[in-house]
């Protein structure tokens, strides 16, 4: 092992030679553990091919750490048996854009800025999640409305930009989203059509004739990584980083190909595939993937587990996982052309059980009222149409209501993250039972569709399963489901 006593500072071998190239909004772990990697490998292929400028919108932490280290960090690989460092170099630039508005303006503006990516989170494109539309009831937007030289939102910050560009005559950039939304470049564009709408007729109307939004599916998992991990994961390398980042090895970047791009770079060089229709993909992940990740973050979090691996350790949720998988969530999609879907579960489940990924169950159960729609609702809604079972999936929604609370079941007390969080308290204070609890629950209409909120199957199943959870406990009620 390397001493600390040893360190060097992380630096840059040589500049960034151009402009950059891509802006990113919304920088954080995953963009830079797994966007960053398909750069790095273009630019080994090609030197300075791809220069990003890196923006939070949010948190100035991690932007003023990468400042003081160039852009620089290092991305530990973490299989089940291995550590792999790398230094990863494509940021160039690294922005808070509330310190400086009217900078990332001109960035984005820039004619040498092809491509604008963003991890925002679902809660970051400012949608009523039951509709997946702007919600210009949404303070951030009626602010952004009001401010165009110093907008808060990416949203916002597309549309002024789009709107200098369109003014100096020049293309609109490439908008990729690489968050978990389904039809996410439909969602981006429609969210920026609408905002612009607000601002002028005729800047709409060249977005929406010339605007580039694919949409696109990531996969790769990346947890939060905290002090003691910068400290462990120190003794690997040979300099100080204060904000590396920690991924497992699989990694799938599918992006829509009939949508024609003007990127100057080519990804399918650094192996992002390209298909004509990225929405088989995009629901395969968000239910598969996605959905148990959020199933078990609530189940395992109410139960005492703190990770996934912790949770999947369990038989019983081994058990609860392939019967979720393969009664009710596999009959709901349809697997992308010469796909095989039994090994992707298989490799899904390998992925979880690995020992060196410690994903924390409480930062997956982050912003459910944003998340729960697509990841769960969906299904469920696709299930009741086809007369399958919904059991399981209502475990799923009854531990999120219980979740929503701020207790588990051992009477500890834990802060809910999300922007719904005082009604939840509210609803769960007023309401001492669970039918009134599901009823009130199911009022909240801009996370239930109509299509739920009126079916009786559903109401009752969720019912039956929230008092079976209250009253025996997760662990009890998921055996009681998979007799």
């Amino acid at each position: 092992m390397i001493k600390s006593n040893s360190k060097i500072a992380l630096s840059r071998v040589s500049p960034c030679e151009k402009s950059v190239n891509v802006v990113h909004l919304g920088l954080g772990a995953f963009y830079r553990a797994f966007a960053c990697h398909y750069f790095q490998k273009l630019n080994a292929i090609k030197k300075n091919s791809v220069r990003i400028m890196g923006v939070s919108l949010r948190t100035p932490d991690l932007i003023r750490v990468l400042a003081r280290q160039d852009g620089l960090f290092t991305a530990f690989e973490k299989g089940p048996s291995q550590l792999r460092p790398q230094v990863l170099d494509s940021i160039c630039e690294a922005v808070f854009a509330p310190d400086s508005p009217s900078y990332l303006l001109e960035a984005l503006a820039s004619p040498t800025v092809s491509l604008v990516t963003l991890t925002i989170t679902e809660k970051g494109y400012c949608l009523v999640p039951s509709s997946g539309e702007l919600d210009l009831t949404s303070e951030d937007i009626i602010y952004d409305l009001e401010h165009p030289k110093a907008p808060r939102t990416a949203i916002a910050f597309i549309v002024y930009s789009l709107n200098l560009r369109m003014n100096r005559g020049l293309r609109p950039f490439t908008c990729i989203s690489c968050d978990n939304l389904p039809s996410n470049g439909v969602v981006l564009s429609n969210a920026v059509l609408k905002f612009a709408k607000n601002i002028d007729e005729g800047l709409c109307n060249w977005i929406s004739e010339f605007g580039i939004f694919p949409s696109s599916m990531v996969d790769r998992i990346v947890p939060a990584i905290s002090h003691d991990d910068i400290d462990y994961l120190s003794d690997f390398i040979p300099h100080i980083d204060l904000a590396p980042v920690v991924h497992e090895p699989y990694s799938l970047w599918v992006i829509e190909s009939a949508v024609e791009t003007n990127i100057e770079f080519n990804l399918q060089e650094v192996g992002v595939k390209l298909v004509p229709n990225v929405e088989d993909f995009e629901r395969l992940k968000l239910r598969c993937l996605n959905g148990t990740h959020s199933a078990l973050a609530y189940l395992g979090y109410l139960a005492g587990f703190k990770t996934i691996f912790e949770a999947v350790s369990q038989p019983v949720f081994e058990t609860f996982l392939n019967k979720l998988w393969n009664n009710e969530i596999l009959p709901s999609v349809i697997p992308p052309p010469d796909f095989e879907t039994s090994a992707y579960i298989e490799k899904l489940f390998e992925r979880y059980k690995n020992p060196n990924i410690r994903h924390l169950t409480k930062q997956i159960a982050m912003d459910g009222s944003q998340k729960l729609p697509q990841r769960i609702l969906g299904t469920i809604i696709d299930n009741l149409n086809s007369d399958r079972n919904i059991e399981l999936l209502c475990e799923v929604v009854a531990a999120w209501i219980r979740y929503t609370s701020g207790k588990d079941e051992f009477g500890n007390n834990f802060d809910v993250i999300d922007p719904k969080t005082q009604k939840f308290y509210e609803l769960h204070k007023k309401e001492k039972n669970a039918t009134h609890l599901v009823e009130g629950y199911l009022l909240l209409d801009d996370i239930f569709p109509l299509a739920l909120r009126r079916n009786d199957i559903f109401r009752t199943t969720l019912e039956e399963v929230l008092v079976r959870q209250i009253h025996g406990g997760t662990l009890k009620s998921l055996k009681e489901a998979l007799k």
